[in-house]
């Protein structure tokens, strides 16, 4: 197993088990699901993503053979994109591990671009060689997560997701200079497939809406097989995507939401059941 992707597991764990002692008097206040809502209900989330490039760039050998070498500095740069994304969630009765689960199903803009600058010797001849470029992509997306609740103050708290997508592309746009064979140009495949983690904080601002800011991004590549836990290359160059989302999640409510109907505390309001059935004669 992946060494990030064990200690991101030991970790969560550990912050379940924390966040466990205060749940329970804090989980009515979130999902109520004894009697007031029901355990399937739905969400919508737009957003947006960013393509993170690696924070320095380093001059590199990218070839060396007799006489001949090539040397230079890629530059990425990471570009806003567009994202949306709808699904159904489902709620647990036993929140120990999980508070929720969710399957979503997204439209994903990925975008980016790059530069370089370098020399190629052949010889005793050096050609500075010099080139850029960007990149999009249009991708359809699938996602399934598993969601902690860690509560902080009433009607708040921080969520903790674990999960995986599937994305599709749809189309792409690809526009660089530089010589593709020189500088080894490389591109996600058309289905990828990762698993992600989602940091969130939310606040139930209605009886049935709760509102979740959240960034996530890859944490392990399954498609193509993980050079950078979950970074993705365009061109010549690593990039980590990065989802800023707004979720809205709503609950569906049963009769009597906003009102649960009222315990019967003693034996002269429990005498005043009404039985449905006519006694038999």
């Amino acid at each position: 197993m992946n060494r990030g992707l064990l200690i991101f597991l030991l970790c969560l764990s550990g912050l379940s088990a924390m966040a466990q002692g205060r749940y329970d008097r804090k989980r009515k206040d979130i999902i109520p699901l004894e009697g007031q809502a029901k355990r399937i209900g739905w969400f919508v989330a737009p957003g947006l993503t960013y393509t993170m490039p690696p924070f320095s760039s380093e001059e590199e050998e990218v070839y060396n053979a007799g006489d001949s070498s090539y040397t230079t500095t890629y530059d990425p740069n990471g570009r806003l994109g567009f994202y949306i994304e709808g699904g159904l969630s489902w709620y647990t009765r036993d929140p120990v591990v999980v508070d929720y689960l969710d399957l979503g199903v997204a439209y994903k803009n990925l975008r980016g671009a790059e530069s370089y600058a370098g020399t190629l010797q052949r010889g005793d001849t050096i050609t500075p060689v010099e080139g850029e470029g960007d990149f999009a992509e249009r991708l359809l997306s699938f996602s399934f997560n598993a969601n902690k609740f860690i509560p902080t103050v009433d009607y708040q708290f921080v969520q903790l997701s674990l999960g995986a997508n599937v994305d599709y592309r749809l189309g792409s746009d690809y526009a660089h200079t530089g010589d593709p064979l020189l500088n080894g140009h490389a591109f996600p495949p058309d289905l990828m497939a990762q698993l992600h983690f989602k940091l969130g904080y939310g606040f139930k601002l209605t009886g049935n809406l709760i509102l979740i800011p959240a960034i996530e991004t890859p944490i392990f590549s399954i498609v193509p097989e993980d050079e950078g836990f979950g970074e993705l290359q365009w061109f010549s160059s690593q990039y980590r995507p990065i989802i800023f989302s707004v979720r809205f999640l709503f609950l569906r409510a049963r009769d009597g939401f906003d009102c649960p109907p009222p315990i019967k505390h003693n034996e002269f309001e429990k005498s005043r059941t009404v039985d449905p059935k006519p006694p038999n004669h």
